[in-house]
């Protein structure tokens, strides 16, 4: 019995195999002169659940990364999914969808973004671009800015030394209190 069983696995095993071969080698598979196959790479790493930790050279500052699934591309190219940045020094930002750019240390988030900065205040937007290196972001779609102190909406931002400091244009309108103007 074990036998005429295993037999017909191997059998199977064999036709799956030739009818796998035929596709391949099928006239639709065949190079032509001028096309070229755009099959893309697949990745070189590939996780899910992730957390990551990172330190950033000449300061106490760290990141650290949170992740349902992360795909890092043998470009050097990171895509996380269902992410949350928390930096030590108290800004955190999440979003569904981001790419980052780990040689050109760019990060384009995709989709919505919250921004909590580490004095309260809170930014909702639609799509960020976020230089590492220099410490500046922005975004051209437009957002909202609340905090203890009042609530502003513009149509565009820009972040600039992590996001200690904002610059908002483009049709704004703020309620805020009078304390802040004072600051």
């Amino acid at each position: 019995m074990w036998v005429k069983l295993l037999s017909v696995l191997i059998v199977l095993a064999l036709v799956f195999g030739i009818i796998s071969l035929a596709k391949n080698e099928g006239p639709e598979n065949t190079d032509t002169e001028g096309t070229e196959a755009s099959a893309p790479d697949p990745p070189s790493r590939a996780a899910g659940g992730v957390v990551m930790y990172e330190k950033k050279a000449g300061s106490d500052t760290t990141l650290v990364v949170r992740a349902d699934s992360v795909i890092e591309s043998k470009e050097n190219i990171v895509v996380l999914e269902a992410f949350r940045l928390e930096q030590s020094d108290g800004l955190t930002l999440t979003g569904d969808h981001a790419r980052y750019d780990t040689g050109a240390s760019l990060l384009e988030i995709s989709g919505p973004v919250t921004v909590r900065t580490a004095d309260g205040w809170k930014a909702d937007l639609d799509g960020l671009k976020w230089d590492r290196r220099t410490k500046e972001a922005s975004t051209d779609r437009p957002l909202t800015v609340t905090g203890t102190q009042g609530t502003i909406k513009a149509g565009r931002g820009e972040f600039f030394d992590d996001f200690s400091r904002i610059l908002l244009s483009g049709d704004v309108h703020a309620k805020i209190s009078p304390g802040l103007l004072n600051n």
